[in-house]
C-alpha cells in the first residue's frame, strides 16, 4: 500500500469522492520534533502561527480536502483546531507562505533518518520487533541529540521485559507490505540498530537485561 499524495487527492475530488486526511501532523511529529531551523523559519515568516497551525492551514488551503482528522489531547488543542478550521479557506496561503514551508521541509529532511509517523500499521511484528519504537528513537538521535535518542531507546525498547530488538528481524517483509510511507523497513532497522546500539551499549544492555530479568 502506498499513499496517493496530491495527485490522488485531486483525482478523488474530480470523481466527487470526499477525502479525509489522517495524521495531518504526522502523529504530532510536525509539532514536537521539528528541527530548530524549521521553527526559526516559521517564526521569521511573521505569521505568528504555531507549527500545528502551519500544517493544518496547508491542508485547508487545498479545496479538495473534505475533512481533517487531527488528534487532540487538551482543551487548548481543541480550541486551536476549531479556530483554524473556522478561519482557514482554500487559496488563502501566499507564495511567501509556501516558500517558508519549503525551508521547513528541507530542514526536516536534513535531520530525519526515517519518515515513520508511528501509525503502527506495520505491527505486530511476528518476531516482536518494536518497529515504530526503534524508528522514533533513531530519529530522536538526530532531531534532538544522540544521548536523548539512546536514552529513549533504553527506556522504551531495550529494557522491556519482552525483547524487541531490530536483530530479531528475520526479513519476512510483512511490515513493508502495510507501511503507508513505503519505508524500506528491513534496511532501516539495520541502520537504526547500528546507531542506537554501538558495541559498548550492546555489552551494557546484555548485562542489564541479565540482571533485571534473571
Amino acid at each position: 500500500m502506498s499513499q496517493a499524495g496530491v495527485r490522488g487527492l485531486k483525482a478523488a475530488a474530480e470523481r466527487g469522492i470526499p477525502v479525509v486526511i489522517m495524521e495531518p501532523l504526522r502523529g504530532g511529529k510536525l509539532v514536537n520534533m521539528l528541527p530548530e531551523g524549521a521553527r526559526r523559519a516559521m517564526k521569521d515568516s511573521g505569521r505568528g502561527w504555531t507549527p500545528a497551525e502551519w500544517g493544518l492551514r496547508w491542508l485547508y488551503d487545498q479545496k479538495e480536502v473534505t475533512v481533517v482528522l487531527s488528534g487532540m489531547n487538551s482543551v487548548d488543542m481543541v480550541r486551536e483546531n476549531c479556530r483554524i478550521a473556522s478561519e482557514a479557506e482554500a487559496g488563502q496561503m501566499t507564495e511567501a507562505d509556501f516558500a517558508t514551508l519549503e525551508v521547513v521541509k528541507r530542514k526536516i529532511r536534513e535531520k530525519e533518518k526515517v519518515p515513520c509517523t508511528g501509525c503502527r500499521y506495520c505491527m505486530p511484528c511476528p518476531q516482536g520487533v518494536d518497529i515504530p519504537g526503534i524508528f522514533r528513537c533513531y530519529n530522536a538521535m538526530y532531531m534532538e541529540s544522540k544521548s536523548q535518542g539512546r536514552s529513549q531507546f533504553m527506556q522504551t525498547v531495550a529494557l522491556t521485559k519482552e525483547p524487541a530488538f531490530a536483530t530479531q528481524c528475520v526479513q519476512c517483509g510483512k511490515c513493508e507490505k502495510h507501511c503507508p510511507q513505503v519505508i524500506p523497513i528491513r534496511e532501516k532497522l539495520k541502520e537504526a540498530d547500528k546507531a542506537l546500539r554501538p558495541l559498548p551499549y550492546r555489552i551494557g544492555l546484555a548485562a542489564a537485561r541479565k540482571f533485571m530479568f534473571r
